[in-house]
C-alpha cells in the first residue's frame, strides 16, 4: 500500500470516523434526552387533565348522595305514598327540585333517570322509570354492583368520543333494601374536553380497552405502523414509549376501567429546536473541515518529502548516482525526513566509492585469478610424478614403494585438492589409514593401528582434517619416541546423546600437570603452540576451536592421558548438532 493510500486511510480512521461517530453519538443523546423530557412533560399534562376528569366524574356521580340521602326521594321509592296524587305532589314538590339542582351543578348529564325496583310505586315522566325499562347493557352492568359502588361504561367504545352512563343503587332510609336505580348518561363533550386537555392540536387521543387488540380510527396518526399498534394492543405498563416516528403516551382510568392513549409525530419535538440542530450540524461540519484542512497540511508536509525521496530511488541506477535529492529539501530543516535525505546522499557517496572499489578489485582477482591457474600446474605435477613412480615400482615388481607412492599420492590429491572445508567421516578415516600406513612402513612393528566405527561414517559430515592433527599427536608423541611396540585404536560409537570418536595410543603419554595445562587451554580457548605442533600440524588448538565452530552446542575435544600407559584424544559432538551439520 502506498504512503498517499495510507495517509488517505488514516484520515478516515483518525478525523472523519471519529467525527462523525461524535457527532451522531451526540446528536442521539440529545435527542432521547429531548425526546425523554417531553414525553415526561406530556405524561404530566395527560395525568393533569386525568385528575381534572376525575374530579368532574366525582361531581356527578355524587348526585347519587344527594338523593340517597334525601328523605323525600327515598320514601317515594320505598312507596310510601299510598295514592297516585300524594306520588305526584311529593315529585313535583320535593323530588323535582331535587334533580334539577343536580343538572345545574352538572351540566354535562344529558339524561337523568331513576329506575323504581318496588311494585307499586307510581313512575312518573321519563325519569322515574319501572326496572323494566333498563336496557340489557345496563341490566349487566348493575348486576354486580356492591352497596355503595357506583360504575362508569362506556356504551359505545369504537366512537371517537363515545358517551359516559353511570349506575349506582338507591336503598331505602335503613339501607337494608334497594328501591331504586340511578342512571346518568353524560355526552361526548366530557371526553372532548378531557381530550383538549391532554394537548389537542396534532395529537390524537384514544380510550383503549383494558386488553384486547383496539380499533382503528380516523384522525390518528398514519405513522401509528402495526408495531405501535401491537404494542398498544398488549395492554404493557409502560407509561409511555417512542416508536420509530410516533410518541405514545398512556394512562389507566380506573374510574371508566379504560387505557388512554395520547399519541402524536416525533417530528413535532423537534421542531422548537429545529434552529438548534442546525446549528449543531453546521459546528460539526465545519469542524469536520477544520480537522480535514489541518490534516492535510501535516501530512502533505510529510508525503511530499517522502514521495520526492522515493521517486529519486526508483530513477537511481549505476550511471545515475547524482545528488539532486537534496536541493529540493528546505536547509536548516532537523526532522527525521531531513535526517534520512542526509543520509541517503552520504550513502549515494559512498555507493559511488564502492563502485569504483569494486571495479578494481575485479581486475586485481582476474590477476589472482590467472596465478592461481598457474599455480595449479605444481598439484598437478606432484601427482603425475607419484603416479609415474608407482607404475615403475609396480613394472619392477617393487610392491612396497608402489604402495607407498600410491598412499602418499592419495594423501596429497585429499590435502590439496579444492574441495570444500567439509567432508564425511568415512573419507576422513580413509585418509588417515593412508596416512598410518605410510607410516607404518616407516616405523614396521612398533606401530600397529585398529579402527573400530559403529556409526553410519558414510553420512555423518565433519569438517576436513579433523582426524589426521590427532592420528599425527599419537605418532609424533606416542610411537616416535619410544622404541617399544605402540597401538593407535580409531573409535566411533554413539551413545543416546551424543557421539564419540576417540583415537588413543599406548606410548609413554603425558605428565599431569601438563595435562592439566593442556585441558584448562582447550577449554578456555587458548591457543597452544609447542615446537612439535609448529613442525608438524596445525595442533589440538584448531582441532578444538573447529569442533566447537562447525557443530557448536556443547561439542568438544577432550584430552585423557597417564603417564607410562598412553593418551586418548575424544571428540564428543552432541547428537542433534551432528545431525544438523
Amino acid at each position: 500500500m502506498s504512503i498517499v493510500r495510507k495517509m488517505i486511510l488514516g484520515y478516515i480512521l483518525l478525523i472523519f470516523i471519529p467525527v462523525v461517530t461524535f457527532g451522531y453519538y451526540y446528536y442521539s443523546k440529545l435527542y432521547d434526552s429531548v425526546s425523554r423530557q417531553f414525553v415526561e412533560s406530556r405524561q404530566k399534562i395527560l395525568e393533569q387533565a386525568y385528575s381534572n376528569m376525575k374530579a368532574d366524574l366525582a361531581r356527578i356521580d355524587s348526585t347519587q348522595r344527594m338523593l340517597q340521602y334525601n328523605p323525600y326521594v327515598t320514601d317515594y321509592l320505598d312507596g310510601s305514598y299510598e295514592t297516585d296524587s300524594e306520588s305526584i305532589y311529593a315529585y313535583n314538590r320535593y323530588i323535582n327540585p331535587v334533580i334539577l339542582q343536580s343538572l345545574n351543578i352538572s351540566p354535562e348529564i344529558d339524561t337523568f333517570r331513576i329506575y323504581i325496583t318496588k311494585q307499586g310505586v307510581l313512575p312518573i315522566t321519563d325519569r322515574l322509570l319501572e326496572l323494566s325499562a333498563l336496557d340489557e347493557q345496563g341490566a349487566e352492568a348493575t348486576r354486580i354492583l356492591r352497596p355503595g359502588q357506583g360504575k362508569w361504561i362506556i356504551p359505545d367504545p369504537e366512537v371517537e368520543a363515545p358517551p359516559l352512563v353511570f349506575y349506582q343503587k338507591i336503598y331505602n332510609n335503613d339501607f337494608t333494601e334497594i328501591v331504586g336505580l340511578l342512571e346518568l348518561r353524560v355526552g361526548s363533550e366530557l371526553i372532548r374536553k378531557f381530550y383538549r386537555a391532554t394537548g389537542g392540536g396534532d395529537w390524537a387521543a384514544l380510550l383503549l380497552p383494558a386488553e384486547g387488540k383496539p380499533l382503528k380510527r380516523e384522525g390518528i396518526p398514519a405513522a401509528v405502523d402495526d408495531a405501535t399498534w401491537s404494542r398498544l394492543a398488549s395492554g404493557e405498563a409502560q407509561t409511555y414509549f417512542i416508536n420509530r416516528e410516533v410518541i405514545v403516551n398512556q394512562l389507566y382510568m380506573k374510574e371508566l376501567g379504560v387505557r388512554v392513549a395520547v399519541i402524536g409525530k416525533v417530528s413535532e419535538v423537534f421542531r422548537s429546536i429545529r434552529s438548534q440542530e442546525i446549528v449543531m450540524i453546521t459546528t460539526f461540519a465545519v469542524l469536520l473541515a477544520l480537522l480535514s484542512f489541518a490534516y492535510y497540511t501535516l501530512a502533505s508536509t510529510i508525503t511530499k518529502r517522502v514521495l520526492r525521496l522515493a521517486r529519486h530511488m526508483r530513477n537511481l541506477n549505476d550511471d545515475n548516482l547524482k545528488q539532486s535529492i537534496s536541493k529540493e529539501d528546505k536547509p536548516g530543516r532537523r526532522d527525521e525526513i531531513s535526517f534520512l535525505t542526509e543520509t541517503y546522499n552520504s550513502m549515494l557517496l559512498r555507493m559511488d566509492e564502492l563502485i569504483n572499489n569494486v571495479h578494481r578489485a575485479e581486475l586485481r582477482n582476474k590477476e589472482a585469478a590467472y596465478k592461481v591457474l598457474q599455480a595449479q600446474i605444481k598439484p598437478h605435477f606432484l601427482y603425475n610424478t607419484l603416479e609415474t613412480i608407482r607404475m615403475l615400482a609396480e613394472s619392477n615388481n617393487d610392491k612396497e614403494v608402489a604402495e607407498i607412492s600410491y598412499w602418499f599420492g592419495k594423501l596429497m590429491r585429499y590435502s590439496l585438492s579444492a574441495q570444500d572445508d567439509h567432508t564425511v567421516l568415512s573419507q576422513e578415516l580413509e585418509t588417515v589409514v593412508f596416512y598410518l600406513n605410510i607410516h607404518k612402513m616407516r616405523l614396521q612393528k612398533r606401530l600397529t593401528y585398529e579402527v573400530d566405527i559403529a556409526v553410519a561414517a558414510e553420512s555423518l559430515i565433519c569438517p576436513r582434517f579433523i582426524l589426521q592433527p590427532l592420528v599425527e599427536n599419537s605418532i609424533i608423541h606416542g610411537a616416535a619416541v619410544t622404541l617399544r611396540p605402540v597401538h593407535i585404536l580409531i573409535q566411533a560409537k554413539k551413545t543416546a546423546d551424543e557421539i564419540r570418536i576417540s583415537v588413543s595410543d599406548s606410548g609413554l603419554g603425558i605428565p599431569e600437570e601438563q595435562v592439566q595445562q593442556l585441558r584448562a587451554r582447550l577449554s578456555r580457548g587458548e591457543e597452544v603452540r609447542t615446537q612439535e605442533e609448529a613442525e608438524g600440524g596445525v595442533g589440538l588448538y584448531n582441532v578444538s576451536e573447529r569442533i566447537k565452530s562447525f557443530y557448536g552446542g556443547t561439542s568438544r575435544l577432550e584430552l585423557e592421558s597417564e603417564e607410562g600407559k598412553g593418551t586418548c584424544l575424544t571428540i564428543i559432538l552432541s547428537k542433534g548438532a551432528a545431525e544438523q551439520a
